[in-house]
């Protein structure tokens, strides 16, 4: 097979297995059909190779579609063929054996004068082997210069003895050896018979041969042929059957007929696409051949792999992806069109112009159709590559039953293709365009107005139809529909774009919009509408910012600040402020804007002297006021605006009340109004209302959200619904749920640098790591989350620091913040409340305790929510217990965590109610008289922490737990370290691997004591234990507290085990048990075991998946991407993989334990050093690391841990 032969293995095997059968046993008739360009010739020469290359003797004859075309055309080309390339012998003996009669064909005057009959038009020829006829030209042996296969060019076969005429015992059959016989008889199964009517000598089809004489003319070819192929196989190409005479097919069924056992094959191609349309005259003779073909390949379009190597070869250099999909959309992957499209583009032409030869072979195609029908696709094509058929009914102003006839006629000649949903589509855009070139600019403006009106008119038939392709009609009918009407349907269609995240194709439809609304050249014809062109405007900018082009978006909100002035309306400017101040853009936007709240509000409400106002008060009061205008009047749109607006001024802890009731009215709007995107983000925003006010009811909402997100198949909302589907997991401890949902594409960190969810994944990254206690991930998170363009880093990684002990990140935001009243934007301020709580917690600072439970005492019951419901912090009393714990008031704090508990369970919150009741048990062992009750809710928090996988609550439990368990009196340190030991949970965790700051060393130095010094003296204070997420440290009459770190624990568990060798395995892992020392002793295991291999699959398989879908959105650069990522994971596969593919070994487990302890204790002991020298220097003569780890002082301190 050729390289050219893209994409046809199949039919180019085929094809070599009938050659194949017939040079070894016998042959037969094969049809390639398809239409023009799709490559048949091309194949069929592939296969002419293929056969000279086994030995046999290839000729060839085309077909020609002209009034001057003699009668068996194609078979008089064949039969030159056949005298130049057969030896003499050959030639003398098919000569011998059809008795001269060969000459009708030849043109020979004398032999036909004496042995058969003469074929007007031919002229004579010369005799065999002086060259080639008169009148002939070099091709498939005879063939037309333009058609056919290449000449073939074989050495001449070995002279044979005449082979027999074609005879049988059976009548109609011929045979296969033997003398010379008779010819077969008239009358035999098979035969011409006498009724056809050739026509006029010298026409298509014509000749003087007919009855009898057409029978002793088609059994004398049927003789020569099977002469020819007792010498050597045969096989004889009949290309354009479609363009053949009657009486030349007529001829190629006897062939087929009679020759089916000898070595000759016959091949013919046609067009399909014409033949088989309605009332194609050679219809009936070609079908038959179909029948009796011993195979049929029907060629269709390349595929798209094939269309960019078919363009690489034509032009020498790698298309683009994008260009691939786009030639092969408009070819439908025609190989012709393919390449004579890719030559165009390669000398510089847009790919969308239609080059010379295809618009030319496009016409034929469609002048082959009966005018109703090309009627009826005209005004298919103005519908787009894809349409209805009760859409187009209606465009066009016919019945629905006749439109279905002439559709059937359409799709029978392959112009159109039925699609499963009903619809029907163009075959490739080539035919669409030429269709809708067809009219001129003035026609298609009108029809495209037609078309909007007919639509308008048939009610809800419109609905058909997507918003974009009405859109594309209002834009295309220009000045013809009316300016109302086109702005009402493009910005529909924006609406719609932007939903399902097309912000490319919705910033087109606003912009277009702005043009009419504006009265600019793309919208003349009508004096402007500038109160519309500054609406359109704000939600250009909108668009335009949440894409990125924030340049762009500031310099036409310019311009709309400027218009509303201009029209010196009140609303209209109260509006553009409220919308500016909504989406962020006063906040960084030039100071000519920050007071235009304020000059609204001046205009709304009359009043001066408002400026000392805040942006946040101005704005609220705006809301207000516009609110109660649209209320009064009938505006929808007003009135969804104003109540959007409110909702969003609102916005914070203690307004989900006043949020629930704007949410409702919303929903009774949306569906008012037919907005379905303003009934789910209604539904959105409610269950994040009722969540907030600690309502169970909110689950049951966010299903109601997520069912109609699914029905509405809008992207937007589908991502809305995982994002959601995340939170609510995440909330209820099923993180793996959580984790799953947050790896779709716009939401996963490779994905948030774009903007169609921004930094929010980030976000949501980050908040699921704090939640679950991984913090080096969350900081990681953090490291990325810089050059986002999220706008208050600083505030996560101040949260980040005090969750893990370190408060002085947050006090320096604090105290940064101490003059501003509102330090952050509305979306964020619970969250900073929950950083003041949490920190005045920690630090114990009186100042902040007052003013963090200022804050959040009014908001008793509720939940901290931020940032829309994308971050949700805990029940507020969690927070107020803990402040009220750090100001010694342990009642309050036990009543207001027993609550927080109790709110988290009837929400499903297992993490928050773990954490609460971890706190809870704190304050009872610390307030006493309750140590039993404190106990049972430790082993409850360790348990259930455990189930949860949060590994630093269960951590922090069962050193609580052990603490709460040590016997008041003082007795030999090894039986209360036995004690201890013995109250620990037993149940293993999902320990992770060591964070950063505690990987192991490089160091792989031997077993050895940190440091040798003299050992101090007893000391009198002796204190090692943990409080919270710090450590409290006492030795010699000096404490200090330290937050918590791995290095820190490693140390309390040899405290408690004095003079006990303790395995470095055990201290990476405590809370392992006998299980993990036991598999840490074991030799290496594989660098992959079974689990991680299957997680290494779901991973490859969720970016197949993510590929796919960045192809379906034509995203390169994101698939490109995703490949880099799959071909990094497949390295790293092969890293793991030794010599025929045997799995690589880890080394020994207790190795890594060695050096990762060793340096957690060192660097633990390093940050002691500058804040308690003493004990710094006890511990590193009394500590010794290696594979087993040990505390021997002498003598042994009395510790409080």
């Amino acid at each position: 097979m050729t390289p050219a032969l893209f994409g046809r293995d199949h039919p180019a095997g085929v094809l070599r297995s009938e050659i194949g059968r017939a040079t070894d046993s016998h042959g037969g008739l094969v049809l390639v059909t398809g239409e023009a360009g799709i490559g048949k010739s091309t194949l069929v020469t592939d296969a002419a190779h293929e056969a000279r290359r086994r030995g046999a003797l290839v000729v060839g004859g085309s077909c020609w579609d002209s009034d001057n075309t003699p009668g068996y055309w194609p078979w008089v080309q064949i039969l030159r063929g056949l005298r130049r390339s057969a030896t003499a012998a050959e030639w003398a003996a098919a000569q011998e054996a059809s008795d001269g009669r060969l000459a009708a064909l030849l043109g020979d005057p004398v032999r036909a004068a004496s042995g058969g009959v003469e074929v007007p038009g031919l002229g004579a020829l010369p005799p065999p082997g002086s060259g080639e006829a008169p009148g002939t030209t070099a091709g498939m042996q005879g063939a037309p210069p333009s058609s056919g296969p290449p000449e073939p060019s074989g050495p001449p076969g070995s002279s044979d003895s005449p082979g027999p005429s074609v005879s049988s015992s059976s009548p109609g059959t011929p045979g296969t050896s033997g003398p010379p016989a008779p010819s077969v008889s008239s009358g035999s199964p098979g035969s011409p018979g006498t009724s056809s009517s050739p026509g006029p000598p010298g026409s298509p089809g014509g000749g003087p041969v007919d009855g009898a004489d057409a029978f002793g003319l088609f059994d004398a070819v049927t003789t020569a042929l099977v002469t020819l192929s007792q010498s050597r196989p045969l096989v004889v190409v009949l290309d354009d059957l479609h363009s053949a005479d009657p009486s030349s097919l007529r001829l190629l069924e006897f062939v087929a007929q009679h020759a089916w056992f000898e070595r000759l094959l016959l091949i013919g191609t046609y067009r399909d696409v014409e033949v088989e349309g309605t009332g194609h005259p050679l219809q009936p003779l070609i079908l038959p051949l179909v029948s009796r073909a011993t195979a049929t390949l029907t060629l269709t379009g390349l595929g798209r792999d094939e269309v960019g190597a078919l363009m690489a070869v034509t032009t020498g250099r790698e298309p683009a992806p994008e260009l691939v999909d786009e030639v092969h959309r408009r070819t439908g992957g025609n190989p012709f069109f393919v390449e004579q499209t890719a030559r165009l583009w390669h000398s510089g032409s847009p790919v969308s112009t239609i080059p010379p030869g295809v618009r030319e072979a496009v016409r034929q195609r469609l002048a082959l159709l009966p005018e109703p029908v090309v009627s009826l696709l005209t005004s298919a094509a103005l519908l787009g590559r894809e349409f209805r058929r009760q859409v187009l009914a209606v465009v066009h102003g016919a019945p629905v039953p006749h439109v279905d006839r002439l559709l059937e006629s359409a799709v029978v000649a392959r112009v159109l293709v039925p699609r499963p949903t009903g619809q029907f589509a163009f075959a490739h855009d080539l035919l669409r365009e030429t269709l809708y070139a067809s009219l001129d600019d003035a026609e298609a403006r009108d029809r495209h107005a037609a078309a909007v009106r007919a639509l308008d008119a048939h009610g809800g038939l419109g609905d058909a139809l997507r918003p974009g392709a009405l859109a594309r009609h209002a834009h295309l009918a220009g000045g013809a529909l009316e300016p109302g009407r086109r702005i009402d349907l493009l910005l529909e269609a924006a609406r719609d774009a932007s939903g399902r995240l097309a912000d490319e194709e919705a910033i087109g439809h606003y912009r277009r919009a702005l043009a009419i609304a504006s009265g600019t050249p793309e919208g003349p014809g009508r004096e402007p509408d500038l109160r519309r062109s500054a609406l359109i405007g704000l939600d250009l900018a909108g668009q335009l910012r949440h894409v990125g082009e924030r340049a762009e978006a500031r310099r036409l909100l310019d311009q709309v600040v400027a218009r509303a002035r201009e029209l010196d309306e009140p609303e209209l400017l109260a509006r553009v402020a409220i919308t500016l101040y909504r989406d962020g853009f006063l906040s960084d936007h030039d100071a000519s804007t920050k007071g235009l709240l304020a000059e609204a509000h001046r205009g709304i409400t009359g009043k001066e002297g408002q400026d000392g106002l805040s942006d946040d008060r101005l704005a609220q009061e705006l809301t207000i006021h516009i609110m109660a205008v649209a209320r009064r009047g009938s505006d929808d749109e007003a009135l969804a605006f104003s109540l959007w607006a409110r909702h969003d001024s609102v916005w914070g802890i203690g307004s989900a009340v006043e949020r629930l009731a704007l949410t409702d009215e919303l929903t009774v709007v949306g569906r008012r109004t037919g907005h379905q995107d303003m009934e789910l983000h209604a539904a959105a925003m409610h269950w994040v209302a009722l969540l907030e006010l600690g309502d169970p009811a909110f689950l049951d909402q966010y299903r109601t959200f997520a069912r109609l997100a699914e029905l509405t198949e809008l992207p937007w909302f589908a991502l809305g619904a995982a994002v959601d589907a995340g939170l609510i997991a995440s909330l209820q401890g099923r993180f793996a749920e959580a984790t799953a949902a947050l790896e779709d594409d716009a939401l996963s960190l490779e994905g948030c640098d774009r903007a169609t969810f921004g930094f929010m994944g980030h976000h949501l990254h980050w908040a699921l790591h704090l939640l679950r206690g991984h913090f080096a991930e969350a900081e990681e998170v953090l490291r990325g989350l810089r050059g986002s363009g999220y706008p208050c880093p600083g505030l996560l990684e101040a949260v980040t620091a005090v969750e893990q002990g370190d408060a002085a990140p947050a006090l320096r935001l604090i105290a940064e913040h101490a003059d501003r009243p509102a330090p952050y934007p509305r979306a964020y301020l619970p969250l900073w409340l929950r950083l003041l709580a949490q920190t005045a917690a920690l630090t114990g600072d009186p100042r902040l305790i007052a003013r963090a439970e200022d804050e959040l005492t009014p908001y008793t019951g509720q939940w901290i929510v931020s940032l829309s419901g994308c971050d949700i912090s805990g029940p507020v009393d969690l927070w107020l217990g803990m402040l009220a714990a750090a100001r010694d008031d342990r009642d309050a704090a036990a009543a207001a965590l027993v609550e927080a508990a109790a709110s988290s369970d009837r929400l499903g919150a297992r993490p928050w109610a773990v954490r609460s009741r971890l706190h809870l048990a704190q304050v009872l062992l610390a307030r006493g008289g309750a140590d039993d009750e404190a106990r049972r809710l430790l082993h409850d928090v360790a348990r259930e922490a455990g189930e949860l996988a949060l590994d630093h609550w269960a951590s922090e439990a069962a050193a609580a737990l052990r603490t709460a368990s040590a016997p008041a009196s003082a007795g030999p340190p090894q039986d209360r370290a036995a004690d201890r030991t013995d109250d620990r949970p037993t149940e293993p965790t999902d320990s992770t691997e060591p964070t950063e700051s505690t990987r192991p060393t490089d160091s792989t130095e031997p077993t050895e004591p940190t440091e040798s010094v003299t050992p101090a003296a007893h000391a009198a204070h002796a204190e090692f234990r943990r409080n919270g997420p710090v450590w409290q440290l006492g030795w010699g009459g000096v404490t200090v507290h330290v937050p918590d770190a791995k290095g820190l624990r490693d140390l309390h568990s040899l405290l408690g085990l004095p003079g006990t060798d303790v395995p470095a395995v055990r201290l990476l892992a405590p809370e392992g048990g006998e299980l993990v020392l036991a598999a840490g002793q074991l030799g290496g295991d594989p660098v992959l075991d079974d689990e991680a291999k299957r997680r290494y699959k779901q991973h490859l398989d969720r970016l197949d998946a993510a590929m796919d879908r960045a192809a379906a959105r034509d995203d390169a650069r994101q698939v490109e991407a995703y490949d880099r990522e799959r071909q990094a994971l497949l390295d790293e596969l092969r890293t793991a993989a030794g010599l025929g593919g045997r799995a690589r070994r880890l080394g020994d487990q207790t190795e890594r334990a060695r050096k990762t302890v060793t340096a957690r204790i060192r660097d633990t002991l390093r940050k002691l050093d500058p804040l308690h020298p003493a004990l710094a220097a006890h511990l590193r003569a009394s500590v010794t690391t290696g594979t087993t780890c040990a505390y021997r002082p002498d003598p042994t301190p009395d510790w409080q841990l």
